[in-house]
C-alpha cells in the first residue's frame, strides 16, 4: 500500500485517503485514490456527463461532415441501415422506417439534452416529411444518414 509519506510533496494535496477494498489475502485494505474522492452517484453522474459531452463535442466536429457524406461507420440496427430507396419502396418498409426514425430522433435528442446541447425545434409530424426530402435528394444514402443530416439541418 502507498503511504502518504511516500508520495511527493507536490502530489500530497491531491492524495486521497483511499477507498476500502476487500482483499481476499490481506483483508480489508485501502486503495489510494489520488484526488478522486468517492462521492456516490452524484460524482459518477458528473463524470459521465463530462465524458459524454467531451465525446460529443469532439465527435460531432468529425462526424458532421462525414455523416453527410455517408462515410461514418456505425453498426446500425434495423431499417436505418438500409437505403432511402428501400425505405420508400413499400408501405410496410415506410411504416417500419417511420417508427425507426422517431426512435433514432429521440435518441439524438437524448444525447443533445444530456450534453447540454440544443435540440431542434421541429414539429413531430414534420420530422418524417423532412427526412423524405433529404432522401429524395440522394436515394442511395442510408436512412440513418438521411435522419442525421435532417437532424443537423433542423438545429440551425
Amino acid at each position: 500500500m502507498i503511504e502518504p509519506s511516500m508520495v511527493p510533496r507536490t502530489l500530497r494535496a491531491s492524495f486521497g485517503s483511499g477507498i476500502p477494498v476487500d482483499n481476499p489475502i490481506a483483508g480489508l485494505t485501502r486503495q489510494p485514490t489520488f484526488g478522486v474522492q468517492a462521492r456516490g452517484a452524484r460524482m459518477i453522474w458528473w463524470m459521465v456527463k463530462r465524458s459524454l459531452f467531451a465525446s460529443i463535442v469532439f465527435g460531432a466536429s468529425v462526424c458532421v461532415a462525414s455523416a453527410q457524406d455517408a462515410k461514418v461507420s456505425v453498426e446500425m440496427i434495423g431499417v436505418g441501415s438500409m437505403s432511402c430507396a428501400h425505405w420508400r419502396s413499400t408501405e410496410e418498409h415506410r411504416l417500419e422506417g417511420t417508427v425507426w426514425i422517431h426512435g433514432f430522433w429521440t435518441g439524438l435528442n437524448y444525447v443533445a439534452a444530456a450534453s447540454g446541447q440544443t435540440q431542434p425545434k421541429i414539429n413531430v409530424s414534420s420530422i418524417v416529411a423532412e427526412v423524405e426530402k433529404t432522401c429524395a435528394r440522394k436515394a442511395s444514402q442510408t436512412l440513418a444518414s438521411a435522419v442525421w443530416t435532417t437532424y443537423l439541418g433542423a438545429k440551425r
